[in-house]
């Protein structure tokens, strides 16, 4: 990269100057997260044998340093964090909030697009009904209760759909609540869903991830295929597909960890979509990245510089991918740690997602969801809400990062850490090749050992006091601000219930009932007649939710199909 001139007079300023500094340079190593050891300096020396191709410019293949020549400067970043908690009521309010925040999707715009992502109570999020035994005291709670096709009447009643961009944060139940809000948007009001904008939340392999029951293995796989097929031939501008590094992060997995499980998830899904026939390029282009962003300041940036090169490579060389936009990991929903934000003075927060956010504009991302500092106590309270709105426009408005795109490249230690970081991305992936692939590893548990392993020890360091978390565990004072967390109303619950159960009072449920065995039909040729089938469920769904089935009626029969309750590890 470097002439031999320049070379050869930085080896003898590195020799003088670790001569002199001897004593102290094997004190000051560090390792990361990942585990790599950490230089107290960095020089030419430690890119000299990169090849500058593989760096390229903003816009270039391998996309390392961004998907876009100009990014900033034309395409403001993307608001993207999600909201929601109650019923349609309470959410809306939330919205309006929003809104009068100068909240858009494109920040400092006044871009007319309506931002709906909707976090799912977590009833919805398992395909249950407010008024089932297993929703009890839950209904509201992290989220909102939705579960007819009356509640998307709700949520959308006068709003243009083309100007919407809409994702339900609903795991489990994703393709139902799509189904809902299919069937919601082509029979009442009479709109082509080809013009629909949706980042579908396909992800029924959370179970890796988090302590929770889920889909088995091979039918999650199938389920997440039959949702790609749909969104990429019916609503051609959606995103089915999520390169999801979140949620593996905040179980406890390393950003090395994190970039390696969820590329390696995804790649797997793309080869299922291959076998059930689709066009690779037309898949590999909607997909999005929703990756983990924590206090870990240059190692998260040269993660998300490291996933997009082994994205761009793998997609390329094991896909055959052609179309630039096929080749590009687009982060449109970067997301700023919740683990690293504490319930103890939770003010600190502020800061602390502050630096996630920068780190996430210095690594070029498309868009960020900033957490609010009061989320480790609960719902966001619409303060905490106004200071994650404005953490975006201040960044953004008020400084010169988005001038220039990648700022950071040609930094010996960027591009050092950066080709470290893919190296061990790369390394973890092909030791999951080793010991049989993706879905051996998700079966007999080995991701989640490796992400608890993980999460253990940090919480060790934590504990022992060897990685510092101010106002926890350094510089603890008892005289701490009170602070007022945010809480569903109690009558939120029984108000769902009740609705939903007006709601099957008044429809045709022997309608309702030839829809649901249409619905048994699909899953039972899905479990049968694998990949023949794919694309049968979705369709049955739809058609289930405008004869009024509910929500928890759909996934009782999904759950009495595939089987439920299976846990990795």
């Amino acid at each position: 990269m470097f002439s031999k001139k320049v070379e050869d007079e930085n080896k003898i300023m590195e020799e003088e100057w670790e001569k002199q500094y001897s004593i102290m340079m094997d004190k000051l190593k560090a390792i990361n997260r990942s585990g790599i050891e950490l230089k107290p300096s960095y020089t030419p020396t430690d890119i000299q044998g990169m090849d500058y191709k593989d760096i390229a410019l903003p816009g270039q293949y391998p996309f390392t340093r961004g998907n876009y020549p100009f990014h900033y400067q034309v395409m403001p970043l993307m608001m993207m964090h999600g909201y929601g908690f109650g019923t349609a009521e309470e959410t809306l309010m939330r919205r309006e909030w929003l809104s009068r925040l100068g909240s858009r999707l494109k920040v400092g715009t006044e871009d007319d697009l309506t931002v709906c992502i909707f976090t799912m109570d977590l009833p919805t999020q398992r395909g249950y009904d407010p008024d089932e035994p297993g929703a009890r005291g839950r209904v509201g709670d992290c989220g909102m209760s939705l579960s007819t096709i009356k509640d998307m009447e709700a949520i959308f009643e006068g709003l243009p759909l083309e100007k919407v961009l809409t994702t339900f944060i609903g795991f489990d139940a994703s393709m139902i609540l799509v189904a809902l809000y299919a069937a919601y948007c082509k029979y009442i009001r009479k709109e082509p869903l080809d013009k629909l904008y949706m980042l579908c939340c396909n992800l029924f392999h959370h179970q890796w991830f988090w302590d929770s029951a889920a889909f088995p293995p091979e039918t999650a796989m199938k389920l997440e295929t039959e949702f790609v097929k749909f969104i990429v031939e019916t609503c051609p501008m959606s995103y089915p597909g999520v390169v999801d590094g979140y949620n593996v992060a905040e179980a406890g997995a390393t950003p090395v960890q994190e970039a390696a499980f969820s590329i390696v998830a995804a790649v797997s899904l793309m080869e299922e979509c291959v076998k059930a026939g689709l066009d690779p390029d037309k898949v590999a282009s909607r997909f999005i990245g929703h990756p983990h962003i924590s206090l870990n300041f240059f190692e998260e940036i040269a993660k998300l510089r490291a996933m997009r090169k082994v994205w761009a490579k793998i997609l390329k060389e094991r896909f055959g991918c052609k179309r630039p936009e096929s080749l590009q990991l687009k982060f449109l929903d970067a997301q700023t740690a919740g683990f690293d934000l504490t319930a103890q003075e939770p003010l600190n927060n502020i800061i602390r997602t502050t630096i996630m956010a920068l780190a996430g504009m210095l690594a070029d991302v498309e868009g960020m969801w900033v957490s609010s500092y009061d989320e480790a106590l609960g719902i966001p309270t619409e303060e905490a809400v106004q200071v994650a709105v404005r953490t975006y426009q201040i960044l953004h408005e008020e400084t010169d990062i988005p001038h220039v795109t990648d700022p950071l490249g040609g930094s010996y230690y960027i591009e050092w850490l950066t080709t470290r970081m893919e190296e061990e991305i790369m390394g973890l992936m092909k030791k999951m090749e080793d010991l049989g692939g993706y879905m051996k590893c998700w079966q007999t548990g080995w991701i989640r050992q490796q992400v608890e392993k993980s999460a253990n020890e940090r919480l060790k360091k934590l504990n022992e006091g060897k990685e510092a978390k101010i106002g926890v565990n350094k510089y603890r004072i008892e005289e701490v601000p009170k602070m007022t967390a945010f809480r569903v109303p109690p009558e939120v619950e029984l108000k769902a219930i009740e609705r939903v159960k007006k709601y099957r009072q008044g429809r045709d449920n022997s309608r309702v009932e030839s829809a649901l065995a249409k619905v048994k039909e699909a899953a039972i040729a899905i479990d049968r007649d694998w990949p023949r089938s794919c694309g049968v469920l979705m369709p049955a769904l739809i058609e289930a939710a405008r004869c009024e089935a509910t929500a928890g009626e759909m996934h009782r029969i999904l759950r009495d199909i595939f089987g439920f309750g299976y846990y990795s590890g």
